[in-house]
């Protein structure tokens, strides 16, 4: 969560385009699924041993956010991903209708 704050911080500032060194693409998929792995094992541990309403409810929201980071990494992921363009084709110099 704190790690949320973080990135939301930089980037309502725009200080994510004066620190150009960090991919910050990266840095936000990694903190997604950092976060989706913590809340979803806490909450199954808190789940599992507390019998309590409150203890069930902590637990059921835990899952719910963790469920969210793991859609905030799923729709992230795909934006990583570069997509090669073809470069233009045209006629070779060595081919034999060049300069012709």
């Amino acid at each position: 969560m704190v790690f949320s704050i973080v990135f939301f911080i930089i980037y309502t500032l725009g200080l994510n385009k004066q620190l150009a060194f960090v991919h910050w693409g990266w840095s936000d998929f990694i903190r997604a699924v950092i976060g989706a792995l913590l809340f979803l094992i806490t909450s199954l541990i808190v789940v599992i041993r507390h019998r309590d309403g409150a203890g069930i409810a902590a637990g059921v929201f835990g899952l719910l956010a963790g469920i969210l980071f793991a859609y905030d990494a799923y729709i992230t992921f795909p934006t990583l991903r570069k997509t090669h363009t073809a470069a233009p084709t045209g006629k070779c110099p060595h081919s034999p209708g060049w300069g012709a």
